[in-house]
């Protein structure tokens, strides 16, 4: 991973710390600056010289902060002051948080009492990175293939994938950097673990050539994850990934080695509810054949037919 993007992710985790310290949720605040002072120590690894040291400064406070966090004890001035001086220029800038930080907040139950909410809990259902304003990054290159592999990874309810093709991708690398999808494989363990994974995508057939390893990867799924649900759709152009009904990846690129290498292709993720609620629309329609595409569009029915489809 590059210094460069090594520092967004410090930079992103230490307005977290302010965010979550604000609200008096000392956990999530040590959680996130746990992941700054990671991320300072390669930092570390990866610079000399005066950047080096500071880096290497920086984590070590970061740590000592995670560990009076994790105590539930109030930061003494000496680290509050260190802390202070490490955030970025613009203090009100709101993070967006990626997954290297922490998964977006499951929707918690409201505590039934009247007035204000106990410090540190939520008087509405979703917390605030999780409203309706939600958390946004554009993405390309290899970054479409860590962040496929970052939400499949924290997947805890379901899984939701409309993609046009899809292959056994192992290992993605692009440049020096390198990212471990092993798409099939944490897919398959995730629907054997329980998860909910439904994948839509494009019948093989029309790939020609290339239908072999497109059928070997549906056909692989099926038979090692007995839950886990296909549909076959003649019309499916959309790639996208819906995880937990939380966080959204959508964009250019294929489930291939060579889309998620990202090489001209682009993708967004959002954790925006109502935009993710669209998705979770749009995929849910297709699955009950309730789009505007199965009922005015589609003629052949290639979904209630073709032998790749099953749902349990």
């Amino acid at each position: 991973m590059s210094t460069a993007r090594l520092g967004r992710i410090a930079r992103e985790a230490l307005l977290l710390v302010r965010q979550f310290l604000a609200r008096g949720e000392l956990d999530r605040a040590a959680n996130a600056a746990l992941k700054a002072a990671e991320a300072f120590g390669e930092i570390a690894k990866h610079s000399s010289g005066s950047a080096h040291r500071m880096a290497l400064r920086r984590g070590a406070t970061m740590v000592e902060i995670t560990k009076a966090l994790r105590r539930g004890e109030p930061l003494s001035p000496e680290l509050a002051d260190a802390l202070e001086s490490f955030y970025p220029s613009a203090p009100t800038e709101k993070p967006q948080a990626p997954p290297e930080l922490e998964a977006p907040a499951r929707p918690r139950e409201s505590s039934g009492g009247e007035g204000a909410a106990a410090p540190g809990q939520a008087e509405v259902a979703a917390p605030p990175e999780m409203s309706t304003s939600g958390q946004h990054e554009l993405l390309n290159g290899i970054g479409i293939a860590c962040r496929l592999k970052d939400m499949l990874e924290r997947a805890a309810q379901s899984i939701r994938i409309m993609v046009q093709n899809l292959t056994d991708v192992k290992t993605i690398t692009v440049g020096t950097e390198t990212c471990e999808v092993n798409l099939l494989d944490r897919l398959t363990a995730k629907a054997n673990q329980g998860v909910k994974v439904q994948l839509i995508v494009r019948e093989p057939e029309a790939f020609g050539g290339l239908s072999n390893h497109f059928r070997q990867a549906v056909e692989s799924l099926l038979q090692r994850a007995p839950n886990l649900e296909v549909l076959v759709c003649a019309q499916m152009h959309i790639k996208a990934v819906i995880v937990d009904s939380a966080e959204v990846l959508e964009g250019s690129a294929n489930f291939t080695g060579k889309g998620l290498s990202g090489i001209g292709e682009q993708a967004t993720w959002t954790s925006n509810a109502a935009f993710v609620a669209k998705f979770v629309e749009r995929f849910d329609h297709y699955w009950t054949h309730q789009s505007s595409e199965c009922t005015t569009e589609c003629k052949n029915r290639t979904c209630e037919v073709h032998p790749l489809t099953r749902r349990t």
